[in-house]
């Protein structure tokens, strides 16, 4: 009990050093005479079973959040970082006077948090944000938002000069809508930024911008994960800048599951053999080993098959499963998804749709699985353009595969595929602008995890679109699946490390299925991307100094 006093004292005289300039700027907050750390264990024994012992540093993290200062909570996959912000979020609601968020009505994504604690959440993806919900106190699963839906990001159309061409060219890109001087809610006291590793800059910066001053910060992150793939991440700045707890003990009830047993291995730097990798296996944990060295392009079919034969058995269902790969390109997902696609689409005997978008060509049917502007989502309609007028694509076939290639001789006249030509024809008089803008279809989606649906029918908004049936490592941070099939090979190296293979490893929940060559998993331990023995020499190299 010393101790914990004694940590709490220092906890508490860190927050006051740290943060006294910025005292004048916090928003006037009282808390009752119950504790929060009282206040979590009451609500909580009521609720929990099991009951729950807080260690010293969650406590830690409790007293910091009591005293209503912005502050960082870190911590490798198991050590208890969700339990901890729900017992700061259900302390916060039970012992703050936390205004209600009244001024939201106007804001497209948080309409449904009006009258709810203010407190916001965030995270970079829907996925991420629909798994952190789960774990939310009642009170606030409305008030969680992805960091995009909180600055209501739309696409944003420019012209650019086109390198093939020299000619100009239309192209898109995501831009917040909101900013300082519209902020997204005055009654906001409290942000939470989840898997805070993945965040940038400059979109915090944007958050930062549209709330109130004096708002308090808790950013919760992993950094054995990877760092964001644009721009640097913010988590490693705030980590100095506020008062930090990282959660270093590993509960028992963690380690019992083999992924997250073998994801501290990774983290150990423990090499793995390949023949002690396969002893690992079990039922929640299938590692599969290919000793035959083979070249990209002769492994990519024999993978795609491998895939194709686990959905054909109903082990691989893609709703709650996904497929992971470090690239893009040869082993990669784009090649990947094409096979999977192709054959979910001739099993269906479903209608390709070939759609023409700037000089890109896209085959999607409805029902396929996308992702856009890193989104899951799902094709629901898929009707043509009458706003284009370049290249007439294929006709939509089902004979059609994903490549472009027809799987037959038939001919199929475009124009017999179009209910109404003379809406194409009209578009030759349109805007010329406008037809070098548009897609040669429009595509509406509805977005996974949400009622919300969009129509595509700009040529750069098809191309954010992508066949969404494997998808990066580096895009799938941030979200779980219940089951994970992890591809790894010899053309990865570039891009195989600890941090890598751990991020992937801990995007399972439940299942995890590895495909790799004998040493790959060497290499990848062997290689840390951050490296460091100490928190600061990772703090320092998290954030490129």
């Amino acid at each position: 009990m010393a101790n914990l006093m004694a940590l709490i004292a220092k906890a508490k005289a860190r927050v006051a050093a740290q943060q006294a300039a910025a005292a004048e700027a916090q928003p006037a907050m009282t808390a009752t005479a119950t504790t929060i750390s009282q206040a979590v264990q009451n609500a909580i024994s009521t609720t929990d079973s099991q009951g729950i012992i807080y260690n010293e540093q969650q406590l830690a993290i409790i007293q910091m959040a009591q005293a209503l200062r912005s502050c960082v909570l870190i911590g490798a996959a198991g050590t208890g970082k969700t339990t901890t912000m729900k017992a700061v979020l259900t302390g916060l609601i039970q012992t703050c006077a936390l205004p209600t968020m009244d001024d939201v009505a106007s804001h497209k994504h948080l309409k449904a948090a009006q009258g709810h604690p203010g407190i916001m959440i965030c995270s970079y993806t829907r996925r991420a944000v629909a798994n952190i919900r789960k774990n939310l106190p009642v009170d606030l699963q409305a008030n969680c938002v992805t960091l995009h839906a909180a600055l209501e990001y739309g696409p944003v159309y420019y012209d650019i000069v086109d390198e093939a061409t020299g000619g100009m060219r239309s192209t898109m890109r995501f831009e917040a809508s909101r900013n300082a001087l519209r902020f997204i809610s005055h009654d906001i006291r409290v942000v939470v930024f989840e898997e805070a590793s993945m965040i940038g800059t400059d979109i915090h910066q944007q958050i930062i911008d549209a709330l109130p001053p004096g708002v308090m910060c808790i950013y919760l992150g992993d950094i054995q994960q990877l760092p964001p793939v644009f721009g640097k991440a913010v988590l490693g700045y705030k980590m100095r800048e506020l008062p930090l707890v990282e959660l270093t003990h590993v509960y028992r009830q963690a380690l019992d599951s083999p992924i997250i047993s073998l994801a501290h291995r990774i983290l150990s730097g423990k090499v793995i053999p390949s023949q002690e990798l396969k002893t690992l296996a079990n039922d929640k944990l299938h590692i599969r080993v290919i000793e035959k060295k083979l070249r990209a392009e002769d492994i990519t079919p024999r993978m795609a098959a491998f895939l194709i034969k686990q959905y054909d058995a109903g082990l691989l269902n893609f709703t709650d499963s996904t497929v992971l790969i470090p690239f893009n390109k040869g082993l990669g997902t784009l090649e990947i998804n094409r096979h999977i696609a192709t054959h979910i689409a001739r099993k269906e005997g479903a209608v390709v749709h070939e759609v023409i978008a700037g000089f890109n060509k896209h085959y999607f049917r409805i029902g396929e699985r996308v992702l856009y502007n890193k989104e899951d989502a799902i094709v629901t309609d898929i009707v043509h353009n009458a706003s284009y007028a370049g290249k007439r694509p294929q006709p939509a076939s089902d004979k059609l595969d994903y490549w472009g290639d027809t799987l037959s001789n038939e001919k199929v006249h475009w124009e017999d595929t179009v209910e109404d030509v003379d809406s194409i024809l009209s578009a030759l008089t349109a805007d010329k602008e406008e037809r070098k803008a548009a897609a040669s279809h429009s595509i509406k989606l509805r977005l996974e995890n949400s009622d919300e649906e969009i129509s595509l029918d700009s040529a750069a908004e098809i191309n954010a679109t992508l066949l969404g049936y494997s998808i990066t490592v580096h895009k799938s941070q941030g979200s779980e699946w219940r089951k994970v099939y992890l591809i790894l090979h010899q053309s990865h190296a570039t891009m195989l490390s600890r941090e890598l293979l751990y991020t992937a490893v801990t995007r399972a929940k439940e299942e995890l299925y590895i495909v790799c060559e004998s040493d790959t998993f060497v290499k990848g331990i062997n290689n840390q991307r951050i490296p460091g023995n100490t928190l600061e020499e990772k703090i320092r190299n998290f954030i490129g100094e």
